[in-house]
């Protein structure tokens, strides 16, 4: 247990395919408002929709986990969000990436599922994958907290997941393999006014790797850097994590790996 490693925002995937599990079973409709689950939110909890947040198109003021005081949490996060200003821009009109957009998605599952965030996690995802050392937590104990600082990353949905790195690369071969059936909306990218498609899907970027889909994500925190991309057609998948907080070294790293795996 004692190697498991923050995966940081490689956790929005798994948000984001929480919610589509709660979409294919009719009991989320992402285009709705999300101010019928979050009713604490400002007015513009009615302009906002799942869809917005999962895209990154929710146009949320970021809060600034690192202002303090105390750990950076998800009711931290929800309680700025009530007492911050408005939308920085229209909703569905710009692409803004956005941690508190993911901790609403936690909230929603929440909502939705009747269960906590983890509970229903791990119960509808990991649980049928056989993923034994991957969790959402609020409470660590690994020995790679001793190095993320004084304010530690204890939110979930934007972030949470404390993994092996085998069990996470698990995770994405069940993903590349479509074991769940959920790869249809996850792929599905963000679309603005003007007929635009962003590169962000649901949890993940969308990318091209020789003409396939090849979907990526990195996340850090001082003390923690990951890098995780997969490539559905070729069945590749490299997943990085370090106790650095540069991503440079990280990035070079799985780019040199994927780029390995393929010319084989």
């Amino acid at each position: 247990m004692g190697d498991r490693l923050y995966a940081a925002s490689l956790s929005k995937q798994v948000t984001a395919a929480a919610i589509a599990v709660l979409v294919r079973r009719g009991m989320l409709d992402v285009d709705a408002p999300i101010g019928s689950f979050l009713l604490d939110l400002p007015s513009w909890r009615n302009q906002v929709t799942s869809r917005h947040l999962l895209h990154h198109l929710g146009g949320l003021l970021e809060p600034d986990c690192m202002a303090g005081p105390g750990h950076w949490t998800s009711p931290l996060a929800l309680q700025r969000l009530q007492e911050g200003p408005d939308l920085v821009t229209a909703p569905g009109t710009v692409y803004r990436y956005s941690n508190a957009g993911y901790i609403c998605l936690e909230a929603i599952i929440e909502r939705v599922s009747g269960q906590s965030f983890g509970s229903f996690v791990r119960t509808e995802l990991f649980d049928p994958l056989g993923l034994a050392d991957l969790d959402f937590t609020t409470t660590p104990d690994f020995p790679q907290l001793a190095g993320m600082g004084d304010i530690l990353p204890l939110s979930l949905g934007d972030g949470g997941i404390w993994t092996t790195s085998a069990a996470f690369a698990d995770w994405l071969d069940h993903q590349n393999r479509d074991t769940l059936g959920l790869e249809a909306l996850v792929l599905q990218p963000g679309r603005l006014p003007d007929g635009i498609l962003t590169d962000y899907g649901w949890g993940v970027g969308l990318r091209e790797l020789r003409g396939h889909p090849l979907l990526i994500h990195g996340g850090r925190w001082p003390g923690a850097t990951a890098k995780a991309v997969r490539c559905p057609a070729l069945g590749l998948s490299v997943a990085a994590f370090s106790t650095s907080s540069d991503p440079n070294s990280i990035n070079v790293l799985v780019d040199k790996v994927l780029e390995s795996l393929v010319e084989r």
